[in-house]
């Protein structure tokens, strides 16, 4: 199940599509991918192996904007207007619905994207599938997601993604400390030049 923003194109396109035969998908085999549809019943279903991945939501959200090119706080202070755009509702999808029906989890792995390769390579292990590491196809430029946001927005998207915190944890992560490498040597430099 393949959530928008979640590492998805990087995981089918980039490892999955190169290493099993015969995956279909809805955007490149529409006609194949709903005819599976109209075949596929529950007692089938009970035998394939369903993995997903999930992301934190306020992190999710920068990178969707970050994405469709809008600037961050028109995006989110307005979503439910950017989601009448059908491209913009499907890629910011709770992730819960990838994962979990009713209530009820489906996903029989639920991988997270903050420890992908790690949880990715159980999946490589249930499908006999030799772990390597993932490329980053469709990487979106953007900094930590707490840069972004003000208090009103955490609390627009803790409402909106209600269902995605609680099922799997998530919660705002203040990151009142972050430098870039660049200012880390700065400050560096500057201590042992005031030192001589």
């Amino acid at each position: 199940m393949k959530p928008a923003k979640t590492a998805g194109t990087s995981i089918l396109r980039e490892f999955l599509e190169i290493r099993v035969s015969g995956i279909i998908h809805y955007k490149d085999h529409p006609q194949e991918f709903e005819s599976w549809l109209n075949r596929i019943d529950d007692n089938s279903l009970k035998k394939y192996f369903i993995f997903s991945v999930v992301r934190n939501p306020w992190d999710r959200l920068v990178s969707i904007a970050s994405y469709f090119k809008i600037p961050f706080h028109q995006f989110v202070r307005n979503i439910r207007e950017y989601w009448k755009d059908p491209d913009i509702r499907v890629h910011s999808l709770p992730v819960n619905l990838y994962t979990h029906y009713s209530g009820a989890r489906f996903a029989d792995i639920i991988c997270r994207f903050e420890n992908l390769q790690r949880d990715f390579d159980l999946v490589c292990s249930k499908l006999d599938i030799e772990p390597t590491t993932l490329p980053h196809a469709n990487r979106s430029k953007h900094k930590h997601y707490s840069t972004y946001y003000d208090d009103n927005e955490i609390e627009l998207v803790a409402d909106i993604y209600a269902d995605d915190i609680r099922l799997f944890g998530y919660r705002y992560h203040r990151n009142n400390h972050i430098a870039s490498f660049k200012d880390i040597i700065k400050k560096l430099t500057s201590r042992f030049s005031s030192n001589k």
